[in-house]
């Protein structure tokens, strides 16, 4: 059946359509087309979402605003409301009780302290209010009273506290340890503020149910962990913590142990120096003995590198995180350098460009898993920002804790840089690049090209990947530089890019009779096997090669040859 005219469009395609539009514009756009319409907006098959804003005409939100409160009440699901001028007004405009029946997700940005605390005992009387989340403005010194009122909701699930003007790290938490009747039943707490142990202690005292739990450690005040009493947490599965204030791995082992809890999920970030955070066997032990339901580990740690700061080096022994306990459960260790930091990460093994063969079969055995850790480059020249600090530096450290296979270089980089990176590196194996500044073809005599080659670096380097390659003058360096190489993979802006570089790239090899390259790669947005064939007609009809394969796999096609 064709369709003609909006009227045409199902009942259910509208539903669909309105998950996706603000009550208001809803209500603006159809409720004076037509009797239909007005039929579909009232039903009861219709949740709303009301966005409470400044975004919005106010004479047309105020009156379509109104009139959904008048007559749509129950069909709300969810209510955003921001903090504007029209604030008081909306909030004197309607009262919160139980005929807000389907309403189950409450959000607040950008509050006042009052103002929430005067709305929040009003919620206790819906029946449905399943999730909060308080994105709070305002200089209040004591979140206790705040606490309170939340843990007084009785269907409250998920809840997630933020407030926004938290750089005053001297926030406190008033809150005494609940009693059996003041339990809230919330499986889901995401705290964004200041909070020392002994306040999380009193939260969670309040919430024995949860599942998960995120909290930032962002306070100066200090808190003797071993006289905090144990948590009863038995639920919890779920834990993330972000550290940006003094805990030591000592300190955050006694935390661990008075959970009492079967974690499955550990997310860990700091930025607190304690070197012993890079001890994979201390790890090892910790997690064996602590954690043993552990599934997933996510871990970032970040050091600083600055003039005239003496930065903290790993100094045991190196490579422990490629023992048979971190392979086992592919958890891999990462290192990426930025603007004077270094961040270590371990978390879950994910595919990698080099480790799909033309059949999308992933290779990840023990022994390549072995060879994973990659090197992850924001910034090359970093002594264009300091005067003592060059890049060698921020590299030594990552090599003091382990070797490194892989490197990744996201800025454009000079060749002699490169080369000057890849001697501090010779076991890499993959390289990929975003751009690489070099001198044209032909610049070079071939005495001179003799000349660099004896001065390059001898790598191991076989898979190249280009995410923004400019020239071919780009892959006639690295040849030189990677002489190793057979695997090369380009993102393509289009098919003609990946046409144009197949015929440069393949009359190259046919003049060139050691060359080792032997797989071609290329990314193109929306790749489809019309691509393939139109290739494959290009190559023999200009006689590049006769022993080829040629397949697509997602958005990628790849060329192989013997």
């Amino acid at each position: 059946m064709s369709i003609s005219s909006i009227e045409d469009l199902s009942n259910e395609l509208f539903y669909d359509i309105f998950e996706y539009l603000d009550a208001c514009k809803i209500y603006y756009a159809f409720s004076n087309l037509n009797y239909r319409f007005q039929q579909l907006i009232n039903s009861s098959s219709l949740l709303l979402k009301l966005k409470l804003d400044d975004s919005k005409s106010e004479k047309i939100f105020m009156n379509n605003y109104q009139q959904i409160l008048h007559l749509n009440k129950g069909q709300i699901f969810s209510i955003h409301l921001w903090t504007s001028k029209n604030t008081n007004q909306i909030i004197s405009t309607f009262t919160i009780d139980s005929s807000f029946n389907c309403l189950e997700s409450f959000v607040f940005y950008a509050i006042k302290s009052n103002v929430l605390i005067s709305l929040l005992p009003t919620l206790t009387c819906l029946p449905r209010l399943f999730s909060l989340t308080i994105e709070i403005w305002s200089n209040i010194k004591d979140l206790g009273n705040i606490y309170r009122l939340i843990f007084n909701l009785p269907k409250l699930k998920y809840i997630k506290f933020k407030a926004m003007e938290s750089s005053d790290f001297n926030i406190t938490i008033s809150l005494p340890i609940a009693t059996n009747e003041q339990i809230s039943s919330i499986e889901h707490l995401i705290i964004e503020h200041p909070c020392a142990f002994d306040e999380l202690s009193a939260i969670t005292s309040y919430t024995p149910h949860l599942h998960h739990l995120k909290f930032l450690s962002l306070t100066n005040r200090k808190v003797n962990i071993r006289r905090i009493k144990p948590m009863i947490l038995p639920n919890l599965t779920h834990l993330s913590i972000h550290i940006y204030r003094k805990m030591s791995f000592n300190v955050f082992e006694i935390f661990i142990s008075k959970l009492n809890s079967k974690i499955k999920i550990l997310s860990l970030t700091t930025i607190f120096e304690d070197i012993a955070y890079l001890d994979a066997n201390r790890w090892e032990n910790f997690i064996l003995t602590k954690l043993p339901q552990l599934e997933k580990f996510h871990f970032k740690y970040s050091v600083y590198l600055a003039e005239d700061y003496q930065t903290p080096i790993y100094v045991g022994q190196r490579d422990q995180f490629v023992s048979s306990f971190w392979l086992q459960r592919g958890w891999i260790l990462g290192i990426e350098i930025e603007i004077e930091n270094i961040i270590y990460s371990i978390r879950p093994y994910q595919k990698r460009w080099y480790e799909y063969d033309t059949e999308h079969k992933m290779i990840n055995t023990s022994d390549q898993l072995s060879k994973s850790i990659r090197l992850s480059l924001d910034e090359v020249c970093p002594e264009q920002w300091t005067k003592t600090i060059f890049i060698n530096d921020y590299i030594n450290h990552a090599l003091a804790l382990t070797q490194i296979y892989h490197l990744e270089i996201y800025a454009k980089i000079f060749t002699d840089k490169l080369m000057e990176i890849l001697r501090l590196l010779p076991g890499v194996t993959t390289l990929k690049i975003y751009s690489l500044s070099v001198l044209q073809q032909g610049d070079l005599s071939d005495d001179e090209i003799e000349f660099l080659c004896i001065r390059l670096p001898k790598n191991q380097i076989k898979k190249i990947c280009f995410d923004n390659m400019k020239d071919m003058n780009e892959v006639y360096m690295l040849t030189l530089i990677c002489s190793r190489i057979n695997h090369l993979q380009i993102k393509c802006i289009n098919y003609m890019h990946a046409q144009l570089l197949t015929g440069l790239i393949l009359t190259e090899i046919k003049n060139v009779s050691n060359s080792l390259l032997r797989l071609l790669c290329f990314s193109i947005p929306e790749a489809h096997d019309e691509m393939i064939e139109k290739l494959e007609k290009m190559i023999d009809d200009k006689n590049l090669r006769f022993d080829f394969t040629i397949k697509h796999v997602m958005d990628k096609i790849y060329l192989q040859w013997k």
